[in-house]
Order: structure tokens, then sequence, then C-alpha cells
């Protein structure tokens, strides 16, 4: 599909805006193809030419809604990826995260477009971080998803949330690389 052609982008705009307010009030596992389609008011012929599934879609969804975020400097994605996250994407996202705490489908699907995004985003940044011990660096990525999902999960089970600032700490003194800027 040619993405700069109008009807296309109109088309994946409506997909998107749906299936995000959907979100916001019903669990990922609940949701169909045919249901985004009705509510878009899209055929599902038309879903399956730009989407494989709600999971294809969702990523797209996720790549809309975190692309702020990946384009600021990796400095800050690195010193602090919970307050710059926070404030380019979390307030945005907030209703569709609290409703989907509980759907393994959701998440798993968030964690899986995180790692090939770091991925691609240590990659090309790779000559602006130093590693401080024998990790290969195609590890990094592993442990820096590993890292921010640990501290997210941890952070979510006490009984009061710990704030943006003290996560980010947490998160600068497990992860075992330094930026060289």
């Amino acid at each position: 599909m040619n993405d700069s052609d109008l009807r296309v982008r109109k088309t994946k705009n409506a997909l998107y805006k749906t299936l995000l307010q959907m979100l916001e009030t019903q669990e990922l596992a609940s949701v169909t193809v045919n249901s985004i389609c009705k509510e878009a008011l899209i055929h599902r012929t038309t879903f399956y030419k730009h989407f494989y599934d709600k999971y294809d879609l969702l990523v797209y969804v996720l790549h809309e809604q975190f692309q702020d975020y990946f384009a600021l400097d990796i400095k800050d994605r690195i010193n602090h990826p919970f307050q710059s996250g926070f404030d380019t994407v979390y307030m945005d996202m907030q209703l569709v995260l609290e409703k989907q705490k509980n759907d393994d489908t959701f998440f798993k699907t968030m964690a899986s477009f995180f790692l090939t995004e770091f991925q691609k985003d240590i990659e090309e940044n790779m000559d602006k971080l130093t590693l401080t011990s024998d990790i290969p660096a195609d590890l990094l990525t592993y442990i820096y998803a590993a890292n921010l999902g640990a501290i997210m999960y941890w952070s979510q089970q006490m009984s009061t949330p710990a704030d943006w600032a003290h996560m980010d700490t947490l998160f600068k003194a497990v992860l075992p690389v330094k930026l060289d800027l």
C-alpha cells in the first residue's frame, strides 16, 4: 500500500483512532476485527488490505503513540526513560494502560513492539554507548527492555507506586551501559 495515498492514510487513521478508543473501555482480548471495522465504518476486506490482524493494528497504534518518545535524544531516554516516557506518551495512553493492565495479550504485543524498537534504537546509537562489562551488544536490547519492564512491574506491585524520578534512578543503577556524550 502507498502510505502517501490520502485514502490509505484516512483508512489507517480511522482504524488507529477506533482501536485506541476501544482499548480505553475494553480489553484487547475481547476486541475483534469485526468490532473494530464496525466502529470505524470500514469493511473487513479493507482492514485486511492494511493489517494482518488486530495485533498488527495494535503495533501500528503503538508505533504512532510512541514515535515522539523514540524521537527524543537517546541521552534523555537512557538517563530518564520513565520521566521522558511520561512527558511524551503516558498521559495520552493512561486510560488504555489502566484498562489493559490485566490483558496478557496486550502486554505481550507491547513488549514485542518495544523489544523491536529498542533493538533498532540501540543499533542506531551504538557509537554513543559504552558497555561497562563483557556484555555482547545484541544482548543489551534484552537487558534494557527487561530492566524497564521489571521496574515498572515492581512499581505497580507496591501499595503506592514509585514516582518516575525514583524509577529512573533505579533504572540507571541497574543498566550496564553509559553514554559517551
